[in-house]
Formats: structure tokens, C-alpha cells, sequence
């Protein structure tokens, strides 16, 4: 298995779906590289055909594709071995217990019987499942059927796991669990992450990368903090005290600043300096009689670079169009 864990985790090379005349996915190519990926898109962008192209459970029109260097389609065995999934619909068996689940997860993995029964536990334990994994799955609440149908996805311990929708009807506290759990097994235990998601706050709060899909076509693919990046270099500054007088001493020491309003309070958004300046900036806020809790770079919201996107993405639909075609408008991306 190292030499397939070593390849490129997902290769999509002009990838082409349609059903009927619908054209839903637009020779569309990626990489999932190591680490954690998100992708984004508003409904019907296609996001879950691309996640079952990946997969090999739909046929393609055109294009290709391989995971860890295989082709799904050819050889679904050998890429069910090396991808753990947890899918958006319900895909549990009525009647059998969560702990059940888990262990026939692991069965169709070609684990034996005992040790299937091992890792089940072992893994709703890493899962927080509880007592519950005893009781039939269809009794259980959304946030432990997510545990199970987790569970299930990596009891085989595969080197990728991919996602559809992770933290639909999650309370606060099961979101921030599962988010920690896929945090975990990318930096700790080198798996590699797939989320296809609409919640792009837990895309920041945790991918490396995201890939943004609108119309079935791939507009923005990067890593996060190229794409939150601002157009220029800014750092942003808070604190307590005057901050009104730290923009005229940072004024003085050749630092432009301005002040601004932050998600938590007011704030400055100072010219980036260079790291023979930071000094300065520090010497500047004793002046003034400020204390600084935080200085760091500025980002972009995601959400304003996703919105960006899909603006630029209707606008080249408008520009194709025949003149005099009807537009979806924004609510063809809604």
C-alpha cells in the first residue's frame, strides 16, 4: 500500500457528467493533494457528482479519474480499500445496533471477525459514541448516527476520508467535535481530508486548501491563506487604550494606519511592515499609551472571496449567453 499512498491522493483530468441534456459537471480537472480540502459551491453547483466521480458511481462522459494513482472504475476493490466515506444521505441498516454498523464496516473491509469487533469499538470510543452505540441506529439522535456513520468510514483505516455535508444537523458542540476529529487525523495521523460542505466557516476554520465549484466548473482552487489574502499587505492591529493617537505616532514613525471597525471592535489596519519596523510599532503604542493584544496579518473573509467568485462565474455565464436568453441570475447560484 505505500507506493498508492505515496501517488497523488485524487487526480480528476477534464472530467465531464451529464444526465440527459444536463451538463453537470463542465470538464471539470483537480488535485486533492495531502492535508485537508474543502470544497465549496452554492446548490446544484454539483459538488456531490463530483464527489461520486471521484468514487466511481457514476459513468462520465469524458475525462478520467484516479485515486492514489488508481482508476475508480477499474478498480473499485482497491479504492474502497484506500477511501473511507461518509456520505450526506442516511446509510445506516435499520435494525442493527451502532456498535453493529461499525463492525460490519469493518467486515466488508476483510478484517476478521474479532479484530472487526476490536476496531469498531475501538474507534466509537476515538468517536465519543457512549453507551449508545448499543441501541439500534435508527433510534439514535443525528449527532451519534454522524458518530457511527463516521466510524464506519475509518475503521478500515484508510489513508483518505472524504465528506459529504460532515456537520448537517450538528448542535455547536458536536460541529466543534467532529471539526477536531478531522483536524486530528490530518496532522496527526497524515490522512488525508476531502469536505464537500456549504459551511464555510468550518472550511476556514480547518482546511488547507479550497475549491470553490459553481455551474459545474471549477472557479478558484488555492490554499487558504493565499486566497484570504488582501491585495495589499495590512496587518491588523487591537487593543485598549487611545487608539486614535497610536495612528498619528505609527504616522510619525513612517507606518500608515487607519482606524476600522473589526468583527470584535475597533481596530487599526496598519501598512505591513518590515520586520526592522516592528519595533517601531511597539515603541509607537507605548507612546500613545496603548496596550496591543493582538498584531498580526490581515484576511479576507471567505465568504467574501466565495461571493467574488460566483459574481465573476455569473458574469461569464451572461457574457456566453445569446443575446436576449433569459438569465437565471443570482438565483441560478442560490
Amino acid at each position: 500500500m505505500t507506493a498508492a499512498v505515496d501517488a497523488i491522493p485524487v487526480q480528476l483530468t477534464d472530467v465531464v457528467k451529464r444526465y440527459g441534456r444536463r451538463t453537470v459537471l463542465a470538464g471539470v480537472s483537480l488535485e486533492v493533494q495531502p492535508g485537508i480540502t474543502g470544497l465549496v459551491g452554492p446548490n446544484g453547483a454539483g459538488k456531490s457528482t463530483l464527489v461520486r466521480s471521484m468514487l466511481g458511481l457514476v459513468r462520465l462522459a469524458e475525462g478520467e479519474a484516479r485515486v492514489f494513482g488508481h482508476d475508480p472504475y477499474r478498480q473499485p476493490r482497491r479504492v474502497r480499500e484506500l477511501v473511507g466515506v461518509v456520505p450526506e444521505d442516511e446509510c445506516s441498516i435499520p435494525g442493527l445496533s451502532g456498535v453493529e454498523m461499525v463492525r460490519y464496516a469493518a467486515r466488508l473491509s476483510g478484517l476478521p471477525a474479532t479484530e472487526a469487533l476490536r476496531r469498531a469499538h475501538e474507534v466509537l470510543d476515538w468517536c465519543d459514541a457512549g453507551q449508545e452505540r448499543y441501541r439500534p441506529v435508527e433510534t439514535l439522535s443525528v449527532g451519534t448516527r454522524q458518530k457511527v456513520s463516521f466510524a464506519a468510514a475509518i475503521v478500515h483505516d484508510p489513508p483518505m476520508i472524504i465528506l459529504d455535508e460532515p456537520t448537517n444537523g450538528l448542535d455547536p458542540i458536536e460541529r466543534r467535535a467532529m471539526l477536531g476529529r478531522l483536524t486530528t487525523l490530518a496532522r496527526n495521523h497524515g490522512k488525508t481530508i476531502f469536505v464537500s460542505t456549504h459551511v464555510l466557516p468550518d472550511v476556514q476554520a480547518i482546511c488547507d486548501r479550497v475549491i470553490v465549484l459553481a455551474r459545474g466548473q471549477v472557479r478558484l482552487a488555492g490554499s487558504i491563506a493565499d486566497l484570504t489574502r488582501p491585495p495589499s499587505p495590512v496587518h491588523h492591529l487591537t487593543g485598549t487604550g487611545p487608539l486614535d493617537r497610536l495612528v498619528s505616532e505609527l504616522a510619525a514613525r513612517g507606518l500608515p494606519a487607519t482606524l476600522a471597525t473589526g468583527e470584535t471592535g475597533p481596530l487599526l489596519a496598519v501598512a505591513s511592515p518590515q520586520p526592522e519596523q516592528v519595533a517601531a510599532v511597539w515603541a509607537a503604542a507605548a507612546s500613545a499609551g496603548v496596550a496591543i493584544r493582538s498584531f498580526a496579518p490581515a484576511r479576507r473573509p471567505l465568504e467574501q472571496v466565495f461571493l467574488e467568485t460566483l459574481r465573476q462565474a455569473e458574469l461569464e455565464t451572461n457574457v456566453d449567453r445569446p443575446f436576449g436568453s433569459q438569465s437565471g441570475g443570482a438565483h441560478a447560484l442560490a
